[in-house]
């Protein structure tokens, strides 16, 4: 056989078809490209992991595999829909499942491969799986409903497996943030009953600077343990990011909304406009129209974990005046007399 494709999903020959399925989520989880942004090469083990399951996963195609070592025709469903906006990519697995994940993730330095991003997340929170793609996050067990050691138990003996290792469920927390917490980063301890021992736990998380609301970190080897000998799950943490009175954040870049006088908009000048750290100048041009967007570059959100920073973005409202005086209203019919 050219490739084991057992030994890719890490399961015995004789595994059942339900096996099968849950050693190809486990695995299609740890090895998703956005869980290993700075490993080159998770996006060709995605790829092999969903080869190894299309085979195995199809009764005739698994039929012939294990009696030949080969199949006939291309021995993958699996698609390479190349790139879509916003520097990602989209691929089909085997079952009909569409990942979307981002390749656009930061250079190397710092070590941010915990950090999980939900491809397509907006301000409509949306994500992978407003896309009807495979929601991963939500998919494992939360942390306050895990799956009982005994339920687990029985799980391994009704596979047949009794003695073969096997890793342990990943397991969810939610935790939520402030704006400016997001925006400076930091440590957030946090407190919860582990599932193995049922004692209570605190742990220190350290959150990168920058980080988007929804995004999730993760802590290796604080899942579920495993059964036989076999590693421990993971702890996936759900960051939820305050909403902020003023400003609203979109990627890197942050919006705020200025009203400006009339004849400030129709001759330029000087404005003042909140940021996120101290208020900021702004030039408004001469002739400046209702809903015009000024860009300040560098004064935006934080790249997630790094020290490049995106822009704030201002969006003008000029404000009409609805009581004038005497001179005023004799200035503007001047002004309409000259044809302005």
């Amino acid at each position: 056989m050219t490739k084991d494709y057992y030994k890719i999903l890490g399961i015995d020959k004789g595994a059942s078809k339900d096996e099968i399925k849950r050693a190809f989520r486990k695995m299609a989880r740890k090895y998703h490209p956005d869980v290993n942004p700075d490993e080159p090469k998770s996006g060709e083990k995605f790829k092999e992991i969903n080869e190894a399951y299309s085979v195995l996963n199809d009764e005739k195609k698994k039929e012939m595999y294990d009696k030949f070592g080969v199949v006939e025709g291309d021995p993958s469903t699996y698609q390479d829909w190349g790139g879509v906006p916003g520097g990602s990519r989209v691929y089909r697995s085997p079952d009909g499942t569409t990942y979307y994940y981002s390749t656009s993730n930061s250079p190397g330095g710092a070590d941010y491969s915990d950090i999980f991003n939900n491809f397509g997340r907006s301000g409509d929170n949306g994500g992978a799986k407003g896309f009807g793609g495979f929601d991963f996050f939500n998919d494992l067990g939360d942390i306050f409903d895990v799956f009982s050691n005994k339920g687990r138990s029985s799980r391994v003996k009704s596979s047949g497996f009794v003695n073969r290792p096997i890793e342990g469920d990943d397991l969810r927390y939610d935790i939520e943030i402030d704006f400016m917490e997001a925006f400076y980063g930091g440590e957030k301890r946090i407190s919860y009953k582990d599932p193995n021992t049922g004692q209570q736990n605190t742990l220190k998380v350290k959150i990168p600077k920058g980080i988007k609301d929804q995004q999730k970190l993760r802590l290796k080897g604080k899942g579920m343990l495993g059964v036989n000998g076999g590693a421990p799950g993971d702890l996936y943490i759900n960051v939820n990011v305050k909403p902020h009175p003023i400003f609203r954040i979109d990627g890197d870049d942050v919006y705020v909304e200025k009203e400006i006088p009339f004849t400030t908009a129709v001759l330029g000048g000087k404005v003042q406009v909140p940021g996120i750290e101290k208020d900021l100048n702004v030039s408004v041009p001469p002739g400046t129209s209702d809903g015009s967007i000024l860009r300040l570059k560098n004064q935006g959100f934080y790249r997630t974990g790094l020290e490049q920073r995106g822009s704030e973005l201002v969006k003008i409202s000029i404000k009409i005046p609805t009581k004038l005086n005497k001179s005023q209203r004799e200035l503007l019919e001047k002004l309409k007399e000259s044809g302005l």
